[in-house]
């Protein structure tokens, strides 16, 4: 189990008033999530998360959390996300209090259901660098799965024989600029092949199911999962209207003069 180490060593204390999120913009926190994240929520699925965050003493949102046991993309996207939400109100706050804020939410059938707690600490008592070092995004395979009231289609089709293929947002050339990008070529001279990789692109446009088909040793192949993990969601294949499930596979050229 993920714990931060912070209720440990800093008293919480329950203040009279606790941060508001501001309404002038979106109706709710969760509604800010929801549209700024860029996620294509599919509403025909359950997504679970339990997110955790601090509240400054100016309003500002910072060192996030996010728990998640599927949907590894959307979790990364909420985790970018929430440091940009507007500042709270702290009317009739001490200024010397800072509020850790967790939400355990789930976005089912287009709505959130959230149940959220929240609790201050003095300033005085809080290590920063420690907060730092414990903002990530952290995979709980004990949270509970997702469910879905909608039976699904979860046959994997190959994108030459559905209706609408997936795309990579801004296009396959904008694919391959995050790998060249991002893959680390080993520093062995002489070194020259193509490393191939298939995966699945899940209907909420994760990748899933990431495999080496081919591999040139050397890290080679390893790299280009770690790479592969980086991607922003997909959009995802279409079977008579409906996202599906799609495998497919890339190359990867490697070349060490």
């Amino acid at each position: 189990m993920y714990l931060l180490t912070l209720v440990a060593v800093a008293q919480p204390i329950q203040p009279p008033k606790m941060p508001v999120f501001p309404t002038t913009t979106w109706p709710t926190f969760e509604d800010f999530l929801e549209k700024q994240s860029g996620v294509a929520w599919d509403t025909s699925l359950e997504y679970r998360f339990t997110i955790q965050f601090y509240i400054d003493e100016d309003g500002s949102v910072k060192y996030p959390t996010v728990l998640y046991n599927t949907h590894e993309a959307i979790a990364q996207q909420l985790y970018a996300t929430i440091p940009t939400s507007p500042k709270w109100s702290r009317e009739g706050m001490s200024p010397d209090l800072i509020t850790k804020v967790e939400k355990k939410l789930t976005f089912k059938a287009g709505k959130w259901e959230v149940k959220t707690k929240m609790m201050s600490y003095r300033l005085a008592s809080i290590g920063r660098s420690e907060l730092q070092s414990q903002s990530k995004v952290v995979f709980m395979p004990q949270y509970g799965a997702p469910k879905t009231d909608v039976k699904q289609d979860d046959d994997i089709y190959n994108v030459s024989g559905i209706e609408a293929k997936p795309e990579y947002p801004g296009g396959p050339n904008e694919f391959y600029k995050l790998i060249a990008k991002h893959y680390r070529t080993p520093d062995v001279p002489g070194l020259n092949g193509t490393v191939i990789v298939s995966f699945v692109i899940e209907k909420d446009g994760t990748l899933t199911e990431l495999k080496v088909l081919r591999d040139l040793g050397y890290g080679t192949g390893e790299e280009a999962i770690r790479v592969l993990k980086m991607s922003p969601l997909w959009q995802p294949g279409r079977q008579l209207g409906q996202p599906v499930r799609c495998s497919y596979t890339i190359p990867i050229k490697i070349i060490n003069k």
